[in-house]
């Protein structure tokens, strides 16, 4: 189901903390539509899934439709999709906003040196304050101020085969699934924007993002699992900024699904 309302990216931390009943700081509210559809699940889901797509945006989600079937197939096989605002074209402050449910200047978490810096706490901080264990898949850099802080942190190093970057993310969170009393994961894949980034063949990074969304969507289901997947910021694309300037912002699909 599509909503039409566009939605911010700082509501996805709210959403989790009302789901989880832990209290966020932040201004931005939970998303109604979200929370009916996961209690309404029975038995209520007891894990969630997060997965940042880098470079994802709504323009890219629909134009490579039939190489992203698998993300398709979650919302036609009764999921949820929305559209939201981002608030950044960087990657790093995205993920900041979504984990924290603040702005990049409250979190202040701009650039890659600011990663361990910031007071705030995440959602999987938080989480982890009250007893229940969470997880992160994702790159070194961001990974290094979560050890000792949540449960489980899987760190990937940065490589030039970003497909093998994104095999190893593929592969810990599906892991780390096994354990029966893991409440949150996240985790970053990141081919489409390096494809992006560097001209490569997008339909190939599609592709391969589509496998991986794949073994972890059926990994999800396997635990009755709740899965969100998101874009973070506009595809880095150099014909499209010119154009882009002229236009609205770009916006980035959220869906929700139990597979």
């Amino acid at each position: 189901m599509f909503f039409m309302q566009t939605l911010s990216l700082l509501q996805i931390a709210p959403t989790l903390a009302k789901f989880f009943e832990v209290h966020l700081n932040s201004q931005a509210r939970p998303v109604e539509q979200i929370l009916n559809f996961a209690y309404s699940r029975k038995p209520v889901p007891k894990v969630v899934v997060l997965v940042v797509v880098d470079s994802l945006d709504f323009r890219f989600y629909t134009d490579f439709a039939d190489d992203l079937r698998v993300i398709h197939e979650c919302v036609k096989g009764d999921g949820l999709l929305f559209e939201c605002e981002t608030v950044s074209s960087h990657t790093t402050p995205v993920i900041g906003s979504i984990l924290t449910g603040l702005k990049p200047e409250e979190h202040g978490i701009l650039t890659n040196d600011d990663v361990g810096k910031s007071k705030i706490k995440s959602i999987m901080e938080i989480l982890e304050d009250e007893g229940q264990k969470t997880a992160a898949a994702i790159e070194t850099k961001g990974a290094e101020p979560l050890w000792g802080r949540i449960s489980y942190v899987f760190a990937v190093d940065d490589r030039e085969d970003i497909f093998e970057y994104d095999e190893l993310i593929k592969k810990h969170t599906i892991s780390v699934l096994k354990k029966q009393d893991l409440r949150l994961v996240f985790s970053h894949l990141r081919a489409i924007d390096r494809f992006a980034h560097r001209g490569g063949d997008l339909s190939a990074a599609a592709k391969a993002t589509n496998k991986n969304i794949k073994a972890i969507t059926k990994a999800v289901g396997e635990r009755n699992g709740l899965l969100f997947i998101c874009g973070d910021h506009e595809t880095h694309l150099k014909d499209r900024k010119a154009k882009q300037a002229l236009h609205r912002k770009a916006t980035v699909p959220l869906i929700v699904c139990c597979p």
